[in-house]
């Protein structure tokens, strides 16, 4: 086991990112009395500044996650924070609107002293000191020597199919990152994707009056979660922390995620849309080819059929590698990485070293919620552990409630 470098109390922990994974550590570390400790970078100087760009693009009326998932340790903080306005009734659970989510934050990050604790710097490279301790490369020219750093960037990179590659570059078609419905032109958008993002795109679009066609290599796959619930809890973690073989464990989170899936409410909408005339889907389909004309976008597909299109939105997800990522591509040689997910320590470091990772690059050790809200949480847990010099397996195990926020009143 490599050796881990001495501890600096003198320097600071340092978050790098401020979306949903950075506020949840800084969270739970502010709850532990850290906060003077903490340093959070991030090119924005806000928090959640990209969380909320993505929703308002897509015109997502409500969270996937269930109001028990947020960046607080006590589950039940959200739904005691006032009373049900923004909350929306989803089978047996309540779904929080982005407003109702972001006036807790609001809250949360004012209770704790963090509003104003994010720096508008951006970290260009993350190395170790002659004495092993983390050390940052900031984009104003300065560095930056830690005592931990924890990367939370989530960093992610557009999945574009084959047939579409020589498109990329041109002002007519966005990645589901850029794609903006507020902007939609009344003109002909093609969405390519099966998922939650298409289907938000392909709605919102519809009803800004673009004619929209949507474009799945499957048929839509409907349910309410992501990730199944049986996955939060022993009866699929234990076995899936047993397994010695990464590249076993990683296989178990694709499966588990399944590609891209619909809650039925939104299903319902994208299905509304379909019967009102204002959208045509189009399951089972491939493209195999594209042309980029003056005119329109011609897109060739599998069953012979061509589509002229003004718009082409890839709604296609995103891939985490941590070895493109060159925050800490250096640093992943130091261990495992299967599928592009690292083999990290029971903290999430980076074995040997005092650097952590948080969000879905956490994969082969939380599985496969590692990049939802309850998996930022878990990993704050795991991080606020070793922290405090305590065993980051049992903080994992424990369901924290506001006894473990004393900072924090109990909503």
């Amino acid at each position: 086991m490599p050796r881990q470098p001495r501890a600096t109390s003198d320097a600071p922990i340092v978050i790098v990112g401020a979306g949903p994974a950075g506020l949840a550590c800084a969270t739970v570390l502010a709850c532990h009395h850290r906060t003077r400790q903490l340093r959070i970078l991030d090119p924005s100087g806000t928090w959640l500044s990209d969380w909320r760009r993505r929703f308002a693009q897509q015109a997502i009326p409500t969270l996937r996650s269930p109001a028990v998932h947020h960046p607080h340790p006590d589950p039940f903080a959200l739904l005691g924070a006032g009373d049900r306005e923004g909350l929306v009734r989803s089978g047996g659970t309540y779904l929080p609107t982005p407003a109702r989510f972001e006036a807790f934050v609001a809250e949360l990050t004012r209770h704790l002293d963090l509003v104003d604790r994010v720096e508008p710097r951006r970290a260009l490279a993350l190395d170790l000191d002659a004495e092993g301790r983390p050390t940052l490369e900031l984009s104003d020219g300065t560095r930056l020597h830690a005592d931990r750093v924890v990367v939370a960037t989530n960093t992610r990179r557009a999945v574009v199919p084959a047939a579409l590659r020589d498109l990329v570059g041109d002002p007519r078609v966005a990645t589901g990152e850029q794609a903006d419905v507020r902007t939609a032109p009344e003109a002909r958008i093609t969405i390519v994707g099966g998922g939650l993002s298409a289907a938000h795109l392909a709605i919102g679009a519809a009803k800004r009056g673009a004619t929209v066609t949507m474009l799945a290599r499957r048929r839509l796959t409907v349910r309410r979660f992501d990730v199944h619930p049986s996955w939060l809890g022993p009866r699929k973690l234990r076995p899936f922390a047993a397994e010695a073989d990464p590249v076993v464990r990683r296989r178990a989170i694709e499966v588990a995620r399944g590609g891209g899936s619909i809650p039925p409410p939104i299903h319902a909408r994208l299905r509304g849309c379909v019967e009102a005339g204002r959208l045509e889907l189009r399951e089972r389909v491939a493209l195999v080819g594209a042309d980029a004309h003056d005119a329109a976008l011609v897109l060739h597909l599998d069953d012979g059929a061509t589509i002229e299109t003004d718009r082409l939105w890839l709604a296609t997800g995103g891939r985490v590698d941590v070895c493109a990522d060159p925050l800490v591509a250096g640093l992943a040689r130091r261990t495992v990485v299967a599928g592009g997910l690292p083999e990290l320590a029971a903290d999430l470091t980076v074995p040997g070293t005092r650097v952590h990772l948080a969000g879905a690059t956490t994969g082969l050790r939380l599985g496969p919620t590692a990049g939802n809200l309850i998996g930022h949480r878990r990993a704050a847990a795991r991080i606020a552990a070793a922290v405090r010099g305590e065993d980051p397996d049992r903080a994992d195990r424990i369901e924290t409630g506001a006894g473990a926020c004393p900072g924090l009143p109990r909503w």
